[in-house]
């Protein structure tokens, strides 16, 4: 069955909806506020939605989020052959007439979104992923995606993913990404594993857009003698052409 759970921005404000306890195919509001960055005719914008428990949500609009609050949920853990009872902050479960933990983001089969005025969608990504504005420098590309996580100094438990989840940049040459990357796991991941991928130095896409060929599960590369080099990728080129361009611009 349905259940309808959306936002809506609009030049100053913001609203959040959750399934109607009379009719789950219907939303109902459940937060609303005014948004501290406006949108505008013309400018980019990201709307991020991400599903962090089967009823936690946070909606980011710009690196905003559009949901408040937050609740302590108690984890067990075997610590010295004893449990131990853990709080961790979490944001609040959104009303749904599914009881928790059943039904929720596990029973989501379809997102929809639409736009007005001038408001256009160009790029749209999907499932357990990193993703970034296209052609964007990696010093950039760090910066950008440090405003969305759950860093202390930045959305905490608001944000989308931790801040370790980042990109590493050429030391010499911080607009380049390394050719050699940590990224997020996804649903093909082993347990406790992300991946290491050979990316281009430029964009921070996967290397000729072939995963199977230039990434590994970071469980495995770190179990072997020489963990992998992306030979392939590395372009020392790229890296004398953006020191050299960078002491011509100094003079």
């Amino acid at each position: 069955q349905r259940r309808v759970r959306k936002a809506v921005v609009s030049t100053q404000s913001t609203g959040s909806f959750a399934p109607s306890s009379e009719d789950p195919t219907v939303g109902a509001l459940y937060q609303e506020g005014k948004l501290e960055k406006s949108c505008k005719d013309g400018e980019d914008f990201d709307l991020i939605f991400k599903v962090k428990q089967a009823h936690q949500f946070t909606w980011l609009f710009k690196a905003e989020p559009l949901q408040t609050g937050s609740q302590k949920t108690p984890i067990t853990k075997v610590v010295r052959g004893k449990e131990v009872t853990e709080y961790r902050t979490r944001t609040l479960n959104v009303p749904s007439p599914d009881e928790s933990p059943e039904g929720g983001a596990a029973k989501a089969v379809e997102f929809s979104f639409e736009t007005t005025g001038a408001a256009v969608v160009n790029r749209f990504a999907f499932g357990r992923c990193m993703a970034w504005p296209a052609n964007m420098p990696c010093n950039e590309t760090k910066a950008w995606l440090a405003e969305r996580s759950k860093g202390p100094n930045f959305l905490y438990t608001q944000g989308a993913h931790r801040l370790t989840f980042t990109v590493f940049c050429m030391p010499e040459a911080p607009t380049l990404y390394r050719p050699t990357q940590l990224l997020h796991p996804d649903e093909f991941s082993i347990p406790k594993s992300g991946w290491v991928c050979c990316v281009n130095m430029k964009t921070g896409a996967i290397w000729e857009g072939d995963k199977k060929k230039y990434c590994r599960q970071l469980a495995d590369w770190e179990t072997e003698e020489r963990p992998f080099f992306c030979e392939p990728a590395y372009d020392d080129t790229l890296v004398t052409d953006e020191i050299d361009g960078y002491f011509d611009q100094a003079v």
